[in-house]
């Protein structure tokens, strides 16, 4: 047995489990806090871990109900903001911040890819609407902790992406001060049997491409892209230049590099931000 949280014990298989995880929190608290932020994301169905957290359990993050007693228990992470009955939902018996406010707290709180990542996740879904949910920042008092990052992490929400890759190096591009790239180019037009790129700048005929490790590392796959590209470039005039997480994620600037290398610009970035 594990004791996760001080007076609540767990199967050890189990420990690690987010739902087993997320009813830890709710023996601990009661009704006096609700799941949230990176293990409500997970909850409502979206992984809010980057690649080198997938083997690390999610932390028991809540939000104490306003007016009631904070929640104080080792390996518990309690949070206080301001939290009002529409934003609470119950997902498996548990009170969990609905899919909303779990946005609005992921954009602010979680590093900036991972925040753009799960927030164009769940806009691709239908969930939310990043431009409608962008005004609710307003809700809050002046001068909240990382305001300003949950509002330009909405304001660059892409509800066309279709993957985590594609969130972060579009982010890559944006943060150094490359033109924002259009995602989901259909090429010549949208319709069967065209050609779709995952982002680029259509007056210049330029593309990138994140190249997911799932579907992109066989040579029948590669050879297959390089054809396409070909393709792309001979008939239609587009340069696509594909990119991989090892060079999206980490501290080289390979894809700065490149990006300014398609585009004809300098990154206005000398190391990365993130």
């Amino acid at each position: 047995m594990l004791q996760p949280v001080t007076g609540v014990y767990v199967d050890a298989r189990l420990a690690d489990d987010a739902i087993i995880r997320a009813q830890v929190i709710h023996l601990a608290t009661g009704d006096d806090a609700v799941v949230a932020r990176g293990l409500a994301a997970w909850l409502h169905g979206f992984d809010p871990r980057a690649p080198h957290e997938q083997e690390r359990p999610l932390a028991l993050e809540c939000v104490a109900v306003p007016g009631r007693r904070t929640p104080d228990r080792r390996g518990l992470i309690t949070h206080r903001d301001r939290l009002p009955d529409d934003d609470v939902t119950t997902i498996h018996g548990i009170a969990v911040t609905t899919i909303e406010r779990t946005v609005l707290d992921t954009s602010r709180f979680l590093a900036p890819h991972m925040g753009l990542a799960v927030a164009d996740a769940i806009a691709h879904a239908g969930l939310v609407d990043p431009v409608e949910l962008l005004t609710r920042y307003d809700e809050w008092p002046p001068r909240q902790r990382w305001m300003a990052r949950g509002k330009r992490c909405l304001d660059l929400c892409e509800p066309d992406t279709e993957s985590y890759g594609e969130s972060w190096t579009r982010l890559r591009i944006v943060d150094a001060g490359f033109p924002r790239p259009r995602p989901q180019i259909w090429v010549p037009e949208k319709r069967p049997g065209a050609y779709r790129l995952d982002m680029g700048w259509e007056e210049l005929r330029k593309a990138i491409e994140y190249d997911g490790e799932a579907d992109h590392t066989s040579q029948e796959a590669q050879d297959h892209d390089d054809a396409r590209r070909d393709d792309l470039r001979n008939r239609y005039g587009w340069t696509v230049w594909p990119v991989r997480k090892g060079e999206v994620l980490g501290h080289d600037m390979a894809v700065e590099r490149a990006v300014g290398e398609l585009l004809g610009l300098e990154p206005q970035i000398r190391k990365r931000l993130w």
